[in-house]
């Protein structure tokens, strides 16, 4: 990399860019490093990824990071993926800043559930949940909805509206919309304002850049740490353990501690009307299969999907890589979802979309009992 000469000072910009790209070789080391790719398509993924968080990062902290006039980003699709995303949901988040008071107005369309939450975010990057609103309490008029997100306090919310309350590390909202059957289904659309208004946007300045551009940096470089060093953990958190909000729970329902480094947990907050059981695979082979099987909760929404290292998706527009509680074939009230290479012929089957290593991410919404899961790795029947 070029060195400034001793004699030409580097501009802030200029020295935020070089801060930048060593953020990005840094995670790029993660990559590469033990808690990484272990095979030439970890690698191929691993490296696509960062691309991918670049996108999200970029867009999110740099082009939209103006808290007075936020805008909402699609964190994720088919092709932009993170921490666990969940095919055929939407989420959808904007940069606030907590002194300020802000409303989401829009149209509710017909998703299996909508939820807004408010995160807030430490110096050393732990998140955690600030508070959240879902459909069941936000007033819907003729189709449309209003939510506030403002400071304890504010005047400008009105009387009886559906509020978020910020607090001092509040960061960013997030809007989840759930669907069974996008193609049916119609998403809720949706917007996000400062009130007051601020007036016009102020032309970027390069102190503002360097912000921003710092931001961008450090958020690919951590959030590659994060969901390389979760998949690596995963295989020493014990199966049928239970996430609901900022909890843990066995399967008695009594609390537990976290199965990983919390300080590393922390950085991946979920919804709080989530619970998650999960288990990591390793190697498996053309004539395997995993089962995964347990009591169906009663709840709004329970997938079962793959996630690979880096903690995305499968290929979901090409292969059955998930599926909902509306494709389970569920006999006396219970499950038998099947993970194989090639269709086994019995059960519900998902494909591995050609991974030998992965993780299984269960989860339920909206469940009041703790989850009954089963894994199991097993020799794939022969014809």
């Amino acid at each position: 990399m070029a060195e400034t000469p001793e004699n030409v000072q580097e501009s802030p910009s200029a020295a935020a860019w070089r801060r930048f790209l060593e953020r990005l070789e840094e995670a790029g080391e993660v990559v590469s490093g033990p808690l990484g790719a272990i095979d030439e398509r970890d690698r191929a993924e691993g490296h696509r990824h960062l691309l991918r968080l670049v996108s999200i990062a970029s867009e999110m902290l740099l082009e939209k990071g103006d808290t007075d006039h936020p805008e909402f980003i699609r964190w994720m699709n088919a092709h932009r993926k993170m921490l666990g995303d969940n095919p055929h949901t939407i989420y959808d988040v904007a940069i606030i800043d907590p002194d300020t008071t802000y409303v989401i107005r829009g149209t509710m369309g017909t998703p299996t559930y909508l939820g807004v939450c408010a995160y807030g975010t430490a110096e050393g990057g732990a998140r955690r949940i600030v508070g959240n609103v879902d459909d069941t309490d936000i007033g819907v008029v003729n189709g449309r909805f209003e939510v506030w997100v403002a400071p304890e306090g504010s005047a400008h919310v009105p009387d009886g509206a559906a509020v978020l309350t910020l607090e001092p590390d509040a960061t960013d909202v997030l809007v989840r919309q759930y669907f069974h059957d996008p193609a049916s289904q119609v998403e809720a659309t949706y917007t996000i304002e400062a009130v007051p208004d601020p007036g016009p946007s102020r032309p970027l300045t390069e102190d503002e850049l360097v912000r921003r551009l710092d931001a961008v940096g450090a958020y690919v470089r951590d959030i590659v740490e994060v969901e390389a060093t979760l998949s690596a953990l995963m295989a020493t958190a014990t199966p049928g353990l239970l996430r609901h909000g900022d909890d843990y729970t066995d399967l008695e329902g009594e609390q537990a501690p976290p199965p990983i480094d919390p300080t590393v947990v922390a950085k991946a907050m979920p919804s709080p009307s989530i619970q998650y059981s999960g288990s990591w695979v390793d190697d498996l082979g053309e004539h395997e299969q995993v089962v995964v099987s347990g009591a169906l909760p009663t709840c709004r929404y329970f997938s079962i999907q793959l996630l690979n290292r880096w903690m995305e998706s499968g290929n979901w527009t090409t292969a059955r890589v998930f599926v909902t509680d509306r494709d389970l074939e569920v006999v006396n009230g219970r499950f038998r979802a099947v993970i194989a290479h090639a269709d086994p012929g019995e059960g519900t089957w998902i494909d591995t979309n050609g991974w030998t290593s992965f993780s299984i991410a269960v989860r339920a919404l909206g469940a009041d009992d703790p989850m009954e899961i089963d894994f199991t790795r097993e020799a794939r029947p022969t014809a």
